[in-house]
């Protein structure tokens, strides 16, 4: 009898992928894939800006549930300046280069806005180094989030625009921010950032960035959510003329957690856990 019933069971679990797989991971664990999938598609046009707007809202749903706000007083509005070594003087057009004419994060066929602060280096022979230092810029997290997505692998035969990029979900002020053109990108998916901590470093990579017409520097882009989670990009110049600016980057700490049925290596765990479904099948048979 206990036989029958562990084979039923076996046998439920045993179906094709198509039937089990909703018990591959949990819906919080899938929203990283997820989201790196929404901007390919958007961005190679196969999906509808519709459907991508609606796929948009249901996972930030799911961030905004499984990365709540916990921080205590003391860790609300630590804001730091992007670059190490750096402050607003960097910024191009003392804030002047934000403009919004057109802007659809779901179409990619609208253009003609600039929704973002670039921050500039001092880089005139364009090696990506900042000549006064004599070294690469490190980019680090503005505030407190959880990387959402990341580009390392862009070469010059690329046409995307970004380049190599971040994404943050910024769960302290509820929005996004989007790094773009890093030389490289030091962070995963899943990985919870701190303010100051590193994301990469400045670099020329992107469609536009590469070329000589264009001088080194990082691309910023805050979304703010509204209550149905339509992103709208936010003009953010006051934050960055009162952020702080420090001398030098900080690691994530990393822990081993589950992840998508692996362990795998990332930095530390979000304020809330996340259940991740784990079936173990293995029937221990007794010796007679």
């Amino acid at each position: 009898m206990l036989l029958n019933i562990l084979f039923a069971i076996f046998s439920v679990f045993s179906l094709k992928t198509d039937a089990s797989s909703a018990f591959s991971f949990s819906d919080e664990t899938d929203v990283f894939p997820r989201y790196k999938k929404l901007l390919v598609d958007i961005r190679e046009q196969n999906i509808t800006p519709l459907e991508a707007e609606n796929e948009f809202k249901s996972i930030l749903g799911i961030l905004k549930k499984s990365y709540p706000n916990t921080l205590d007083s003391s860790q609300i509005g630590n804001f730091v300046f992007p670059l190490t070594q750096s402050d607003y003087s960097a910024v191009g057009g003392n804030g002047s280069g934000f403009y919004i004419k057109n802007f659809n994060l779901f179409d990619h066929s609208v253009s003609g806005s600039h929704p973002a602060h670039d921050i500039f280096i001092y880089d005139p022979d364009q090696d990506c180094k900042d000549n006064r230092k004599q070294d690469y810029v490190d980019i680090v997290s503005v505030g407190n989030g959880v990387v959402l997505a990341v580009e390392k692998d862009w070469t010059d035969s690329s046409e995307y625009r970004g380049g190599n990029y971040v994404w943050v979900f910024d769960f302290e002020r509820g929005g996004l921010w989007y790094y773009a053109h890093h030389r490289k990108v030091v962070v995963e998916i899943g990985q919870i950032v701190k303010p100051g901590d590193k994301l990469g470093e400045v670099g020329r990579t992107g469609f536009n960035a590469k070329n000589k017409r264009s001088d080194t520097h990082l691309h910023l882009m805050y979304l703010e959510l509204d209550q149905d989670y339509y992103p709208k990009p936010k003009n953010y110049y006051v934050w960055l003329k009162n952020a702080e600016t420090i001398r030098k980057s900080t690691q994530a700490e990393g822990i081993k957690r589950l992840f998508f049925g692996k362990l795998s290596l990332i930095k530390p765990l979000p304020p809330k856990k996340i259940a991740v479904r784990n079936f173990d099948l293995k029937v221990k048979r007794k010796r007679v």
